[in-house]
C-alpha cells in the first residue's frame, strides 16, 4: 500500500550521521528522524516514508531502503520511534523501496521540482519467522517487525553498552529451565533482537560472559504478550579485546622486568649476589643452607630498612611486602595463597623474605601455592577440579621453600588464566576463627574459573602484582562480591563492596565502572 503526500511544511528532524562502516559501496546510510529542522535543496527532494503493519501500527527499529533504479545507489536507515525515517535523495529519478526481509514494496517516480517535499506510506509484511533445533538449542530468524501469537511471546531485546551506544553481534541466550532447550539470537547493527518463547515456562536470560542475569516466568494463557527487555553491559567483543592486551601487556612486563630491577639503585643497596631468586636458586641445586643463608642476610638489612623509612617497600617496587607490611596491625593471622606459575617468578621472593622478615610479634600465616593443574594439558582441566594446590601450615623457611618448590616443580606452563578460585576455595578450609584470607595474584592472567565465586563466602584481600597498564577486572569483581578488598603497590581500596550498580572507582590511572557485579577500565585518566 503507498499514500503520496506533497507536504507544505517543513518537517522536523534529527539528524544521525550515517557511517560507511560495513556497508557496500553503493550503500549511502543516511536515516534521519524527528527533532531537527531538515530541509530539501534545489535537486534534492526530502522524502519521508512511514511504516506500518497490517493493523496500521507504526514499525519502529527497521531496515528501510531506497533503492534509485537506474543506478542502483542504495540510501538506507532505520526508522524511529514512531515508524518514520528521512531521506534526501535526487530529483527526477525513479526509486524502489525495500523495507526490512521485503523487496520491492513500491517504485515510484520523483519529479524534476525544485525543493521538493515527498512522503510515502508503505505497509510491511514481515515473513513468519524461522526455527532451527541443534542438538538442545534452538536457533531463529525473527523480524523486529513480528507480531506475538496466542502460543507464543515476543522478545524484544535491546543491548546496549555502558554509554548506552547499542552493541551489534551481541549473542544472547534464553534458556527454558524446564525443557532445557536454549534459546539464541544475535543483536543487529542497532543492538537489537527478537526471539518468539513458548509459553508455560521460566527463562534463565545470559550472555557470554554475564550468567542467569534474570529469569522470567511466562505464563500458560491465551493472550498475545510480548516481553521487553533493556540491558546494559560491557559486551562480550571489549572483553575479548580486554584479555588480548592484557596478554600483550604481560609479554611487554615479562621482557622489561629484570631491565627496570637491575636499574634499580635502591633496590640494589639491600640485595647482594646471590641474595635474590631465591626459589630458582633452590630449584636449580644451590644447597638448601646457603639459600637460606642468603635469605637472612637479606632480610637484616631489610628490618634496617624498613625502620629507618615505613615506606621502603614502596619505594623498591615490592607489592606483597609493601602491602603486608601496611596491613600488618589487621591481618595479624592469615592464609596467604599465592599463584606460583612461571608468570609469578619475579614476585617469589617477596613472599619468601616477608616470611623470613619476622616483622610482626605473633604472626602466624599458613601458605596455599597453585600452579593451575600441576602437568594437566590445558585441554584437559576441569573447572573446580584442574589441582595443582599445596598447602603447608606454620612452615619455617626450609618448609616453605620445599612446599613452594614442589609447586613450581609441578607446574608445566600453559596457557595464562589461572584456578585462583579453586584455591581461594581451598585456602578458606584452612582457615581458623578470625583469619584473613589473602590472595597474591599475578594481574596479568584472567581467572579460569570465575564460575566458582558462586561458592566462595569469605573476604578476599587481593594483592595484585603488575598494575602499570591497570587492574584486571577478575579481580575487582571477586572482591567487589565477597566483600573483600584490592591493594596495589600505593592503593589500599576497602570500599568496593559499598559500590552502587554504575558507580566508578580510581585507581592508579585508570578509572572503573561497576555494572551488575562486574567492572570494566572506562578511561585513562
Amino acid at each position: 500500500m503507498k499514500i503520496r503526500l506533497l507536504l507544505a511544511l517543513i518537517l522536523p528532524a534529527i539528524i544521525l550521521q550515517a557511517q560507511n562502516t560495513q556497508s557496500p559501496p553503493d550503500t549511502i546510510r543516511q536515516h534521519w528522524h524527528r527533532g531537527a529542522k531538515l530541509a530539501p535543496a534545489e535537486k534534492l527532494v526530502l522524502l519521508q516514508i512511514t511504516v506500518l503493519d497490517l493493523i496500521k501500527r507504526r514499525i519502529p527499529d527497521l531496515s528501510v531502503r531506497v533503492l534509485q533504479t537506474p543506478t542502483g545507489q542504495v540510501w538506507q536507515g532505520f526508522t524511529g520511534q514512531y515508524g518514520e525515517v528521512w531521506f534526501l535523495v535526487p530529483y527526477d529519478s525513479e526509486y524502489r523501496i525495500d523495507a526490512g526481509d521485503e523487496e520491492n514494496i513500491t517504485t515510484f517516480r520523483e519529479p524534476k521540482e525544485t525543493y521538493l517535499r515527498d512522503a510515502v506510506t508503505i505497509t510491511h509484511l514481515a515473513k513468519a519467522y524461522t526455527e532451527e533445533m541443534r542438538n538442545d538449542t534452538v536457533f531463529q530468524q525473527v523480524s523486529v517487525a513480528q507480531t506475538p501469537t496466542r502460543e507464543r511471546v515476543l522478545l524484544q531485546a535491546t543491548i546496549l553498552d555502558l554509554d548506552d551506544r547499542p552493541i551489534p553481534g551481541e549473542v544472547l541466550y534464553f534458556t527454558d529451565t524446564l525443557a532445557g532447550k536454549v534459546y539464541v539470537a544475535t543483536t543487529n547493527e542497532r543492538g537489537r533482537a527478537a526471539l518468539m518463547l513458548p509459553k508455560g515456562t521460566q527463562y534463565c536470560f545470559s550472555t557470554q560472559f554475564y550468567t542467569n542475569l534474570k529469569c522470567y516466568e511466562i505464563p500458560d494463557n491465551n493472550m498475545a504478550g510480548q516481553l521487553n527487555i533493556k540491558f546494559n553491559t560491557i559486551g562480550t567483543q571489549a572483553l575479548l579485546a580486554r584479555e588480548a592486551e592484557r596478554k600483550r601487556q604481560a609479554a611487554i612486563r615479562d621482557s622489561l622486568y629484570h631491565l627496570a630491577r637491575m636499574r634499580d639503585s635502591l633496590m640494589a643497596l639491600n640485595r647482594q649476589p646471590g641474595e635474590y631468586a631465591f626459589l630458582h636458586q633452590f630449584s636449580f641445586g644451590t644447597p638448601l643452607d646457603s639459600v637460606k643463608a642468603g635469605i637472612e642476610r637479606r632480610s637484616a638489612r631489610e628490618r634496617e630498612s624498613i625502620k629507618k623509612d615505613p615506606i621502603y617497600f614502596e619505594k623498591t617496587g615490592e607489592v606483597v611486602k609493601a602491602t603486608l607490611y601496611r596491613m600488618r596491625d589487621r591481618w595479624k593471622n592469615k592464609v596467604i595463597v599465592t599463584d606460583l606459575t612461571g608468570s609469578m617468578s619475579p614476585y617469589m621472593d617477596q613472599v619468601v623474605l616477608w616470611h623470613a622478615l619476622q616483622l610482626v610479634q605473633g604472626e602466624e600465616n599458613r601458605y596455599v601455592f597453585f600452579n593451575d593443574g600441576d602437568h594437566t594439558p590445558d585441554d584437559e582441566k576441569r573447572i573446580g577440579q584442574t589441582g595443582g594446590i599445596y598447602f603447608t601450615e606454620k612452615a619455617d623457611i626450609e618448609k616453605l621453600l620445599l612446599k613452594m618448590r614442589e609447586t613450581a616443580d609441578g607446574g608445566n606452563g600453559g596457557d595464562g588464566p589461572e584456578n585462583d578460585l579453586e584455591a581461594l576455595i581451598e585456602g578458606t578450609e584452612k582457615m581458623q576463627g578470625l583469619d584473613e584470607l589473602v590472595l597474591v595474584a599475578d594481574n596479568f592472567s584472567d581467572v579460569r574459573d570465575m564460575k566458582l565465586l558462586i561458592n566462595l563466602k569469605v573476604p578476599v584481600h587481593i594483592v595484585l602484582c603488575g598494575t602499570d597498564f591497570g587492574v584486571n577486572e577478575n579481580y575487582l569483581e571477586i572482591a567487589y562480591k565477597t566483600g573483600g578488598t584490592i591493594h596495589t603497590i600505593e592503593q589500599d581500596i576497602d570500599d568496593l563492596a559499598e559500590m552502587a550498580d554504575g558507580a566508578t572507582i580510581r585507581i592508579g590511572a585508570y578509572e572503573y565502572r561497576v555494572s551488575r557485579g562486574k567492572f570494566i577500565q572506562v578511561s585513562k585518566i
